[in-house]
């Protein structure tokens, strides 16, 4: 926003007949939401984020001028259906991985700026006059979705903030809305493919900081990774201005012990414009305490934010329209720099992101942040005894791997290394751990050490794994875990660790049962 202005005409209410001068200044104090956390999930998969505008220049042409902000664009909505029971609608493509297994969680954002219907402005004295005309909608948040292969449904979302009646947010009204529609996907028989978001409610013409607005599908899915994740998400409304920066902290986690730590963000904003500089996006780093400004070939350090939907430093073209320039809508996956690892070390359980402006003001709404974890640290969790992990976190307890190679790819210059796996005997520490780690209390099976091969969330998984098993001839027994309705698939339960520890050990050397771990139960 070029000028933050203190005139502003509008014509809000029943009698459309009636103006009222305002006059206002933009205050710069914090206000909105407060952030929280939304949902945690440890699993073996990952997260996938898609959107687009639903403001712009022309209702289906692509925008690509960067030199423009929205503040000096005439908005329209964006409206590429064709469909004549929707005023705005735009399109993204969800790519979902050959190997995908299953849809963990969808979350549907929309946002935008909406004061009044249309607004229109002139000049007067060196300052622009604005004239606002059109009653606001209250239902800003009932829109229509459309899956892959699908005709539109209705969907009422939670509002998350709507500034109509917020001293700070009055001028420009912005809000958020959010709707659960992880079902949806489930039940959904093409998952990858077009999806819509229509009827998103927001000011055409001019307002006064400039108009936006877009949608943000948050996507997390089980897929074969080698080591498993957490993915964090928060939401809630936040106003970046020059007086302070907004820190978000992110807990409940051990990223790897060792090798390189893989940590990926998403931040979705409102009002971020292309022209404008100043504003950054950081993250901590631990061996120092001090900030570092992220940045790729997309984003600079100093306008990070910058009216576009990227992934890493590719611009999101799988979008209908496929604007370069959103106009005050952002979308940005960027996977952290994390050389040597210098931002995130590991066995690291915390970080904090950070989000300041030197002169374009904008809203935050939603970050996500992913990271791989230890394995014990997952199978801690799993069994329930991991006193650090967040309580209220979904958990996926199937370890999904991908299956070996069996020759190179064409790409490769040296073949895939054998799988082999040294046992570790009763004097290792592995052993020892068994020995003094807490047991886990679950009710209606007999205490002991049970050799588990694995467990799963849905029963239809469970049994066929089970039934591989007795195929090769291991006597695989199964029980339910009533207090999250797990189904464990277990080779031996015995009255002591050293049998069941050696089992174990021996089935591991076979790479199909490479994730073979002891269970201590009932024992305490």
């Amino acid at each position: 926003m070029k000028r933050l202005l203190s005139l502003l005409l509008c014509v809000i209410g029943l009698n459309l007949a009636n103006a009222q001068e305002i006059k206002t200044t933009d205050s710069t104090s914090i206000g909105g939401a407060a952030f929280k956390s939304h949902n945690e999930f440890y699993i073996f998969g990952d997260a996938v984020v898609i959107g687009n505008n639903i403001l712009s220049k022309d209702d289906k042409k692509a925008f690509n001028i960067l030199q423009v902000n929205n503040d000096d664009t005439k908005m329209s909505y964006v409206d590429i259906d064709r469909d004549k029971a929707t005023f705005s609608s735009s399109q993204a493509t969800l790519k979902l991985p050959s190997d995908f297994k299953k849809i963990a969680y969808a979350g549907l954002y929309w946002s935008a700026t909406y004061a009044y219907e249309k607004g229109t402005r002139k000049e007067q004295k060196g300052d622009y006059v604005y004239t606002g005309n059109g009653e606001r909608s209250l239902l800003v948040n009932q829109i229509k979705f459309k899956l892959p292969n699908q005709e539109y449904q209705d969907v009422v979302g939670d509002i998350i903030y709507d500034g109509i009646t917020s001293p700070t947010h009055a001028i420009n009204s912005p809000y958020v809305c959010y709707a659960d529609v992880t079902e949806l996907l489930k039940s959904s028989e093409t998952k990858s493919g077009d999806y819509v978001v229509a009827n998103i409610k927001a000011t055409e013409g001019y307002l006064s900081g400039g108009s936006g607005g877009g949608w943000m599908l948050y996507v997390v899915y089980q897929s074969p990774t080698d080591n498993p994740k957490y993915i964090s998400t928060y939401h809630g409304f936040a106003l970046v201005n020059k007086e302070e920066p907004v820190d978000l902290t992110f807990k409940n986690f051990k990223s790897v012990e060792k090798g390189d730590v893989k940590t990926s963000v998403v931040v979705s904003v409102l009002e971020g414009d292309s022209d404008l500089r100043g504003d950054e996006f950081a993250i901590i780093k631990q061996r120092d305490g001090s900030f570092q400004s992220l940045s790729n070939g997309a984003r600079f350090q100093q306008n990070f934010f910058n009216s576009s939907i990227t992934n890493n430093s590719m611009k999101n073209r799988d979008r209908l329209p496929n604007s370069e320039n959103t106009l005050g809508f952002d979308i940005a996956k960027l996977d952290i720099p994390n050389y040597n690892n210098a931002i995130i070390n590991n066995s690291t359980n915390e970080t904090t992101l950070r989000l300041k402006t030197e002169s374009d003001r904008f809203y935050l709404y939603f970050t996500a942040f992913q990271t791989e974890i230890e394995q014990t640290y997952f199978d801690d969790i799993v069994q329930d005894n991991n006193s650090s992990a967040s309580k209220t976190a979904n958990v996926s307890p199937e370890i999904v791997r991908a299956q070996p190679e069996s020759d190179p790819s064409y790409n490769t210059k040296e073949k895939r290394k054998a799988y082999k796996y040294k046992k570790r005997g009763l004097n290792s520490k592995a052993f020892k751990y068994l020995k003094n780690k807490k047991s886990t209390a679950i009710a209606g099976i007999e205490g002991g050490y049970y050799v588990i091969s694995g467990v799963f969330a849905e029963s239809a998984r469970s049994e066929k794994w089970m039934a591989k098993l007795i195929k090769k001839e291991l006597d695989a027994k199964a029980f339910i875990n009533p207090k999250n309705g797990w189904n464990y698939i277990y080779l031996l339960r015995s009255d002591t660790a050293e049998d069941a520890f050696k089992l174990t050990e021996e089935l591991k050397t076979n790479y199909r049962y490479r994730d073979t771990w002891v269970l201590k139960a009932n024992l305490d």
